[in-house]
């Protein structure tokens, strides 16, 4: 290459480093510029986000601190909400401990649990005794009231089944009302005849007199009941009078049918009528209504608990430990009364020796039927005792016909 070319080549490579230089100031110079040169807007960039790391921890103290003032409301409030929980299990054992307590003489119970689905349920039996003094006692005093509660131990669930206080039964052999049995031998001899003629397995009961259920439905602010016929409203008014002068106070008498809110005496007189179409049948039916109505109150009261437990328990007499008692309370809210019924679920009303009795057609079927009802055993074969019962009521019902 010639002098001239090298100088021509090397003018021009100045002159284009200068022409570029110029150019540096255009738009698209200043983009390749910043393409080419990237440390210095990585460095903006880098501050950027130093400056973002920098108030990252800011904020995350922030949200600390949010958290913190949360705890600070939270735990106190859970420490109150345990306190008052506390206080309440206190409260409830307490009281639990002013109850009658009844230790069950077990060798004078017959239990029979051949039912394989009978252990996942808790089975108890209610008895409300029939007594002008108020008085519980253990033996002298017929069961106005016999109902089996079924619970279902994982959902809670409560079924519960009236047995007609006329129902014709074995006593210990003897034959005769159902409600006869507590008056002759307390509560071992009422539980004992409700499991040989039922094959049930209960082994615990609780017993209240009329005060105590007109107290619990007055604490609670009265219940909803229905009055269906003027035969049904006569009877009523004529066991409010009664009420009245057993438990004392002056509820009034209903001058219509309809469903009204009943106060404690009015509640019990309703329990307790039995000169109306359907006779014991609509009798155990009314008691079991107002079970209903009691239990349904508490649940959407439960802050009445405490003066429930405080007024009424001291009422009654139960073979429930003062533990038993307060784990039950303590469910209430979370048992749900499925459904109620009666036994025998087939009988029949009939004059035998001059004195009305119900007779179970058979008394087997009817604790085949039982069994389904309260546990949900479909194919439950009766034992040889009760098989024997429900042959010998058999031949007293072949007599009369049916």
């Amino acid at each position: 290459m010639s002098d001239r070319s090298r100088f021509t080549d090397s003018t021009t490579s100045s002159e284009t480093q200068k022409h570029k230089k110029k150019k540096s100031t255009s738009s698209v110079s200043y983009r390749r510029a910043q393409n080419a040169s990237y440390k210095p807007v990585s460095t903006k960039r880098k501050r950027r986000h130093t400056e973002e790391e920098y108030q990252e921890p800011s904020r995350k103290r922030k949200t600390k601190k949010k958290k913190g003032c949360l705890g600070s409301i939270l735990l106190p409030l859970v420490l109150l909400i345990l306190i008052v929980f506390c206080l309440a299990l206190i409260f409830m054992r307490s009281a639990f401990q002013k109850v009658e307590k009844y230790n069950l003489d077990m060798s004078q119970i017959s239990v029979n649990d051949q039912d394989k689905n009978i252990d996942h349920y808790q089975t108890i039996a209610l008895f409300g005794v029939d007594n002008q003094d108020n008085k519980i006692q253990d033996t002298g005093s017929r069961t106005d009231c016999i109902i089996v509660a079924s619970i279902n131990k994982s959902s809670k669930k409560v079924k519960l089944m009236s047995i007609y206080r006329d129902t014709y039964v074995s006593i210990n052999g003897q034959y005769d009302k159902i409600n006869a049995a507590y008056s002759y031998g307390g509560p071992e001899l009422a539980i004992s005849t409700i499991n040989r003629n039922l094959d049930l397995n209960i082994t615990d009961f609780a017993t209240v007199n009329f005060k105590a259920l007109a107290d619990a439905v007055d604490i609670l602010g009265g219940i909803e009941l229905t009055i269906k016929s003027e035969k049904e409203l006569k009877n009523l008014n004529d066991y409010i009078g009664n009420m009245n002068k057993i438990n004392g106070g002056n509820s009034p008498k209903f001058d219509e049918t309809g469903t009204f809110t009943f106060d404690g005496n009015q509640a019990v007189a309703y329990s307790r009528i039995r000169y109306m179409e359907g006779g014991d049948h609509e009798r155990a039916n009314h008691q079991r209504l107002v079970v209903e109505g009691i239990v349904k109150q508490a649940k959407r009261k439960p802050w009445k608990l405490k003066e429930l437990v405080d007024q009424v328990v001291p009422q009654c007499k139960t073979s429930f430990s003062t533990g038993d008692m307060t784990k039950l309370s303590l469910g209430l809210l979370r048992y749900k009364i499925e459904d109620s019924q009666a036994y025998p679920f087939k009988s029949v009303d009939e004059k035998y020796g001059g004195i009305y009795y119900g007779f179970p057609l058979t008394a087997c079927s009817n604790a085949i039927e039982a069994h389904e009802y309260l546990f949900g055993t479909t194919d439950y074969e009766p034992t040889e005792e009760l098989q024997k019962i429900s042959g010998k009521i058999e031949a007293v019902t072949d007599d009369l016909g049916y």
